[in-house]
């Protein structure tokens, strides 16, 4: 399987990546390879996708 790109944050109908621009790797545990890059979602996203999610 080959890698994925980098993953951004689905919020408010767009891609964005998060706010403090941190990312962690995800892992296939059978062999150890990188699946993709994905953004570390912090407590400003959380907010402000719950606020989009209120607005919807």
């Amino acid at each position: 399987m080959s890698r994925m790109a980098e993953q951004q944050l689905y919020i408010h109908g767009g891609y964005t990546s998060a706010t403090s621009g941190r990312t962690f790797e995800t892992i296939n545990p059978a062999n150890g390879n990188v699946l993709a890059t994905v953004q570390a979602a912090g407590r400003e996203d959380v907010d402000r996708a719950v606020k989009s999610a209120q607005q919807a």
